[in-house]
């Protein structure tokens, strides 16, 4: 039953940065996890890092986020024989004026984006703002706050096919979490093409009841889909490249930084030790201009 490969390091974990949007869903992309005959827990520690200016308009109403966001995920699972496992996640969140708005405006002139939202700021400054009717939420910057924690139960269908459930409780402090208890159902299929190449994807729904100020534009039901594939280039060393999608997280706003769909891009390079410890590095790039998804992300992890 799914022993653990021998040369690949399974694809990354994937949840939203953007904190307009973290706060909303307990979607995620699940990484297929094989069986391991070693036994015991297995340990994970992620670090992403991102720059997000959305600035968007409409009559009376305005949402304009220009921040720096960090998120530090800690996480632990078992398995539960040859079948099921259980995993418990928590971390630390973080939103800042930063430091970078000047490498990623040279990157994305690299690149050809035109970012016409960033040119108008000032660099560096933090701004986190939401006027709707009847409503203006100004957040102030958060240093570092504890982030929500996420236990999960899962169970292998077979080599190809995994399901995973998992109630996110509102452990978060800094006004960076969900401020309610959430749920999120992932399956995944995960298949091994050939001796170099494994194909992944995954399809999730969730519910996370309205709360705070934002009630009224807030959606409860949501899904997400991502799709992706690894490549060995030799001995354990994999690049890797997936997609994932998000439903919209809010609605009736007229303002489509809030109301649309996301959809991002992630790629990098992944690595398995003979020990089974794991390394993957990646950037994640936003390919819809004014939709949720933070312009560009660098992740780190490491699993013991």
């Amino acid at each position: 039953m799914a022993l653990v490969p021998a040369l690949r390091a399974q694809l990354p974990f994937h949840e939203p940065l953007n904190p307009t949007s973290a706060i909303r869903t307990a979607l995620y992309a699940q990484p297929y996890r094989a069986f391991d005959p070693r036994g015991g827990w297995q340990l994970r520690l992620g670090l992403a890092y991102g720059n997000a200016i959305e600035s968007d308009t409409h009559g009376t109403s305005s949402y304009l986020l220009d921040a720096e966001a960090l998120r530090v995920s800690f996480g632990a699972s078992r398995d539960l024989g040859t079948r099921g496992f259980v995993a418990l996640e928590t971390g630390v969140t973080g939103t800042y004026a930063g430091f970078a708005d000047g490498f990623f405006v040279w990157y994305h002139r690299v690149i050809g984006f035109r970012q016409p939202e960033r040119t108008a700021r000032p660099r560096n400054e933090f701004a986190w703002r939401f006027i709707l009717p009847g409503v203006d939420v100004e957040r102030p910057p958060v240093a570092l706050a504890l982030a929500d924690t996420r236990m999960t139960v899962g169970i292998r269908h077979g080599e190809s096919l995994q399901s995973a459930f998992s109630v996110t409780l509102p452990t978060a402090t800094g006004g960076l979490g969900r401020g309610v208890p959430s749920v999120a159902l992932v399956h995944t299929v995960h298949q091994e093409i050939s001796s170099r190449l494994q194909f992944e994807g995954t399809f999730g729904t969730g519910a996370t009841p309205r709360h705070g100020a934002l009630a009224p534009w807030q959606r409860t039901l949501f899904a997400s889909a991502s799709t992706g594939v690894a490549i060995r280039l030799f001995g354990a060393q994999s690049v890797y490249g997936s997609f994932f999608w998000h439903s919209p997280y809010y609605r009736g706003t007229d303002l489509r930084s809030l109301d649309r769909h996301e959809l991002t891009a992630d790629f990098g390079w992944l690595a398995r030790g003979a020990d089974g410890r794991e390394w993957h590095v990646g950037l994640t790039e936003d390919l819809g201009p004014g939709d949720p998804g933070i312009d560009l992300i660098l992740s780190v992890g490491r699993t013991f």
